[in-house]
């Protein structure tokens, strides 16, 4: 994953026809602001990131942007040029009141005051006549795991993400098997989706500055990955498998193999994988194999 270097506060957008949007340093200041600590406002501050972040997404004149937490607009305007529309999702009052202010109304750019976990995706497919919508933001630590979960469960109408998340986050959620970082949320993501780490923003591009970089990572959901087992079943085995993390796959999934009426030889022999194993070495492939034993659909051989 690839590191981007800051052109510090006075570096500008060179993308012809782009609105450079106020600094938040100034917008602060300007409409007697504060950041939130509890939401973890850090707003991005270095164009050159924005550039990045929006080509990254690569939209295409047909594409809905939801952003989530526009702040003072430094992707929104990016995004916007990039896409058909962009529905921009803010969960504070009085930012969304500055943006309204300095902005104005603006027919590309519709901006919701509201928390994007409550967010009617549907609706918003159907107001522009989509199928698929692009989620792109900024994200703050404490709403990670949680929308992450949101936006799986709404696979059917959001095609992509690309998420700009604190560092170690974005590792737990992209992390492979065997990894240190990889955990109960990289494989329940993966089941869905294909993920992967773009690139690192330093945490020098951020208004006020964090503590940690951020990394920006690409979930595209994804229905021909071939998953075979019930989604439910699946998840119910990846957190038996990582609740007890240490433990072997033998012991984590006691329980569940008793409420089935499956041994764990028998489970061994359907799905080939050794119980001795411990589940953060397992693929989501294999997690697949084990979620179909248990509910009766694996087979002596099949390793489906």
């Amino acid at each position: 994953m690839g590191h981007d270097d800051c052109g510090g506060p006075g570096s500008r957008s060179d993308k012809r026809g782009a609105e450079d949007p106020t600094p938040p340093s100034v917008m602060l200041g300007k409409y007697g602001l504060a950041p939130s600590r509890q939401r973890g406002q850090n707003f991005l501050s270095d164009a050159n990131v924005t550039r990045k972040v929006v080509s990254a997404a690569g939209l295409s004149p047909d594409d809905v942007v939801i952003e989530i937490g526009p702040g003072f607009g430094a992707l929104t305007f990016g995004l916007a040029q990039a896409a058909r529309h962009v529905v921009a999702v803010e969960i504070d009052g009085g930012i969304a009141g500055a943006f309204r202010a300095e902005y104005g109304e603006r027919e590309d750019i519709t901006l919701v005051v509201g928390d994007i976990l409550d967010l009617d995706f549907a609706g918003v497919a159907k107001s522009y006549g989509v199928n698929g919508l692009v989620v792109v933001g900024n994200i703050p630590y404490n709403i990670t795991s949680p929308l992450v979960r949101r936006l799986t469960d709404e696979r059917d109408l959001v095609t992509r993400c690309l998420l700009m998340i604190q560092s170690e986050v974005g590792a737990r959620i992209a992390s492979e098997p065997g990894e240190k970082d990889y955990s109960g949320l990289s494989v329940v993501t993966r089941y869905h989706a294909q993920v992967r780490r773009l690139f690192t923003v330093k945490r020098t591009c951020f208004h006020p500055r964090p503590k940690v970089d951020s990394g920006v990572i690409e979930i595209v959901f994804d229905a021909g990955l071939g998953r075979r087992s019930d989604p439910d079943t699946f998840e119910t085995v990846v957190h038996a498998a990582f609740g007890k993390r240490r433990k072997m796959l033998r012991r984590s999934l006691q329980k569940l193999m008793s409420e089935r009426g499956v041994t764990a030889s028998e489970l061994e022999e359907s799905t080939g994988i050794a119980l001795s194993r411990r589940g953060e070495t397992l693929s989501v492939e294999e997690f697949d194999g084990l979620a179909r034993a248990l509910a009766g659909d694996g087979r002596p051989g099949d390793r489906g």
